[in-house]
């Protein structure tokens, strides 16, 4: 066994080289980030330097021969956080709660803790495969522009991302800090700080592989400006068919201002209409549809997103005052801007002194934005989920806030049956749930069901996609499953050692990247002659990141392949 001298554990880390076990592969050595390995030459056998360590374990991960270990502390100031803004009065507030990091300073101390690894697994776990080491090195130089300039190369969206994105399972959960049971660097926070203080740019128009191509995109969500953009770029002729009146998809409807204020979600496809992509709002492109558009484009690229509520059919679902969350975040989200409460939503709720009360089926992501949205209102929120708390998939963050608002969330809860005297919804009856695993299925327990009275109940349990359109897209949806044998890349970068961080929630990130990579890459190929899809339409609900990433590789295969339509002779 080779050691170097050892230090106390708790000033520096120390490294371990198990000499019989070690088979000079070189893998720790390539990837180390700070130079600690290195290679004797005559025993081809690696070698450690403690004092040049970090502690970041990345070595560990990488040898396929456990033979490399590290005991000690990770070296690595702090983490910056950020704050989020907590309203005196929530009734009419619908500005943003979340703030960024406030000052040059911060930045560069966050920006300070990234150890800029030589194969980045945060680059792997973030859908889009942001150049994050890129940007957080100009950061750290003071160099907005760079920063900008390596963002801008992979992604559109970075303002919207940074605000929504579950960076914990995805780029923060797969940094090397986190893989070694340490706090990541904040990336979500930095991606922001170069947003919130560096322009957009517009799309820039070039003569790409696209000159000369008409391409029709279907939906206007991420996954459609994504695929609009990179064509546009590209030179293309690029038309977007959108079914509602305004663009935007989920980011327009689907997520409150309070975490999306709309300025920023509007800005991608506010780009494209002024750089002069052509929107046709209020066109609905069903089945039959897309074959007239294929007579009259080259490519289509079907980008619908999921905007269909799944429903819990219960005996009273049908009562009134019975929403799903699509119709209820779409109608809130222009009565809070207008200054208006609940009964602009629905006359028939209860006014003066007694405070309506609605009743949220679910508490993932979208059933929070719900809750919180009635509280600015002014409505009692209550959640109910049949998941156990431990297992619930929403945001820890999202949770937070939303009980820090005075959202009620009863886990191991369900929904049995809504009552209520002429065809109103007045009551609900709840059952209680035992869960044993993640893995395993919620199961209602015997026993009187609790009552609740309620003056709305709002179904937030998530969506599916509209199957009009699927002959289109034969084998779908894409399952975003990693392969039994990941590639060699993905092993040796260490991503699929740690198989659940604690900063990701014990969640596996490796496999996770693995599997929405599967996902991207089926993006690039068409699904029929001459269709591509994207986002929602190819696998199911997406992320936005996700979404807007499989636009972009949508783009990519259309470019690749250059289709065209039959021309009259």
């Amino acid at each position: 066994m080779t050691t170097i001298e050892r230090r106390s554990e708790t000033e520096r880390p120390h490294v371990t080289v198990v000499e019989d076990r070690c088979a000079g592969c070189q893998e720790c050595l390539v990837r180390c980030p700070t130079g600690a390995i290195s290679m004797n030459f005559g025993s081809w056998i690696v070698v450690a330097d403690d004092a040049a360590c970090t502690g970041c374990r990345q070595c560990v991960r990488t040898c396929a021969f456990s033979a490399i270990t590290v005991s000690g502390p990770m070296l690595v100031a702090p983490r910056v956080e950020t704050e989020s803004r907590h309203p005196e009065t929530l009734l009419g507030d619908h500005a943003e709660t979340r703030r960024g990091i406030s000052s040059w300073d911060e930045a560069m101390r966050e920006a300070a803790r990234c150890l800029n690894c030589p194969d980045p697994t945060c680059v792997r776990g973030c859908p889009a495969h942001n150049d994050i080491p890129s940007f957080i090195a100009s950061l750290g130089r003071g160099d907005l522009d760079d920063a900008q300039a390596a963002l801008y190369r992979t992604t559109m969206l970075p303002d919207v991302c940074s605000r929504v994105c579950d960076q914990a399972v995805q780029c923060e959960g797969a940094c090397s800090w986190s893989l070694a049971g340490g706090t990541p660097v904040a990336i979500g926070a930095l991606e922001r700080f170069i947003t919130d203080n560096a322009p957009v740019p517009p799309p820039r128009r070039r003569a790409g592989s696209g000159v000369g191509m008409q391409i029709a995109v279907v939906g206007s969500g991420p996954a459609g400006l994504a695929a609009a953009w990179d064509l546009f770029e590209a030179g293309a002729e690029v038309t977007v068919y959108e079914r509602d009146l305004e663009p935007g998809g989920l980011l327009r409807w689907g997520i409150p201002d309070f975490t999306l204020p709309s300025t920023v979600a509007n800005r991608a496809a506010d780009a494209l209409a002024d750089a002069g992509v052509p929107f046709r709002f209020g066109t609905e492109v069903g089945s039959d549809e897309v074959e007239r558009l294929l007579g009259d484009h080259d490519a289509v690229v079907l980008a619908v997103g999921a905007g269909t509520p799944l429903r819990l059919d219960v005996p009273g679902s049908d009562l009134e005052a019975v929403w799903d969350a699509t119709r209820f975040l779409t109608a809130a989200h222009d009565t809070l801007a207008r200054g208006l409460g609940l009964q602009a939503l629905d006359p028939s709720c209860p006014v003066g002194d007694r405070t309506p009360v609605v009743l949220v089926l679910g508490a993932g992501n979208t059933a929070m934005d719900v809750a919180r949205t009635v509280r600015r209102l002014g409505g009692e929120a209550v959640c109910v989920d049949w998941m156990d708390r431990r297992f619930a998939p929403v945001r820890p963050d999202e949770l937070t806030e939303a009980e820090d608002e005075g959202v009620e969330i009863r886990f191991s809860t369900t929904l049995v049956a809504l009552e209520g005297p002429d065809g109103r919804v007045a009551r609900a009856q709840l059952a209680h749930t035992t869960q044993k695993s993640a893995g395993s299925k919620p199961v209602v327990t015997t026993g009187p069901a609790d009552i609740l009275d309620v003056d709305m109940v709002v179904m937030a349990m998530g969506y599916r996609i509209d199957t009009s359109i699927t002959r289109w897209i034969p084998g779908g949806p894409v399952a975003k499953v990693a392969p039994a044998v990941p590639d060699r890349r993905w092993l040796g970068s260490g991503l699929m050692a740690n198989s659940a961080p604690a900063f990701a929630r014990t969640q596996p990130v490796g496999r996770l990247a693995l599997g929405r990579e599967t996902a991207r890459t089926s993006a690039g190929n068409s699904r029929s002659e001459r269709v591509w899809a994207a986002g929602d339409a190819l696998t199911g609900p997406s992320t936005v990141v996700e979404a807007m990433a499989q636009g972009k590789q949508a783009a990519r295969g259309i470019l690749r392949e250059q289709p065209r339509r039959p021309r009259p002779a």
